[in-house]
């Protein structure tokens, strides 16, 4: 069955699942995983996902692994979702040359050490108006998290990320970024901030005194 593509309600969580329209969620309680094989849904048991082949993080096999992610409710929604203003905005002054650093430094900040039990709570959703084009990739590609880095990456949660590894993840999330904005200028755009906009607004509507 293949999964629609229409946007999906706001209020999912990482645990969300919509078995019907096979979409699932691959992350197990401690009940569950004694009990059985991991990998598997939590609501519905179906097993879908290579993960020894997923876990090899090639990026010459990120088709699949895409395709994978796809598979998991939380990351079909964020890779269907359109962005924000804002988000968009981000990459657009960033640019193609300026994205790949700024994907890095964000991803070494915010999952680059061993987990600790408030960690990944800074990854915003698309709700939260200060929710970059990063953030939406986390969400997307599950490197918001050592939980979902854990899961879907084979990298445990208790050892700091090597070079090699945060620059896959990071390649990864760029490959989010690139698909959500096709035409990205090889060079930062200026755009002007909503708070700038709005102070040119209040600017040009303010009565003037005669």
């Amino acid at each position: 069955m293949n999964a629609p593509q229409e946007l999906l309600p706001l209020k999912i969580t990482c645990k969300s699942t919509r078995c019907e329209d096979n979409l699932h969620c691959f992350q197990l309680t401690k009940k569950q995983l004694r009990e059985g094989p991991a990998g598997r849904c939590r609501s519905c048991d179906v097993e879908l996902v290579d993960w020894s082949r997923v876990h090899r993080r090639e990026i010459t096999d990120v088709k699949h692994t895409i395709v994978a992610l796809k598979l998991e409710l939380i990351r079909h929604h964020f890779w269907h979702l359109s962005l924000s203003e804002y988000a968009e905005n981000y990459a657009r002054r960033k640019g193609k040359a300026g994205m790949p650093e700024a994907v890095r430094h964000c991803l070494e900040k915010a999952i680059g050490n061993s987990f600790h039990p408030r960690q990944g709570r800074q990854t915003p959703f698309n709700t939260s108006p200060t929710a970059n084009v990063i953030h939406y990739a986390q969400h997307a590609t599950a490197t918001c998290c050592r939980v979902c880095v854990s899961e879907w990456h084979g990298i445990p949660a208790d050892q700091d990320l090597t070079a090699e590894q945060l620059d896959y993840l990071a390649e990864l999330a760029m490959i989010y970024v690139l698909e959500k904005i096709p035409d990205l200028d090889q060079e930062g755009q200026k755009i002007r901030s909503h708070r700038t906009e709005q102070m040119i607004r209040d600017a040009v509507e303010m009565p003037h005194a005669h």
